[in-house]
């Protein structure tokens, strides 16, 4: 029961991280009438990290989920 809850958890955490990844780029990409360069480059910075979150939230939960279709096959 306990690997269970740990594996829904993992699922509800990697889904939490993917979120506040998505929120956090979403803000990221406001546009701004005369941007700078340097801004640009900022915000472009920004954005990958956002994405690099985002893809280990989707890992994370990927996890998740393996790790609960391979408990409920075993007995």
């Amino acid at each position: 029961m306990k690997k269970k809850l740990a594996s829904i958890s993992l699922i509800f955490l990697g889904l939490f991280i993917v979120l506040g990844a998505f929120f956090y780029g979403a803000a990221n990409a406001l546009p701004y009438q005369d941007a700078t360069p340097e801004l640009i480059a900022y915000q472009d910075n920004n954005a990958k990290k956002a994405y690099i979150v985002f893809v280990l939230g989707l890992l994370i939960s990927a996890c998740g989920i393996s790790w609960l279709r391979l408990l409920s096959k075993t007995p």
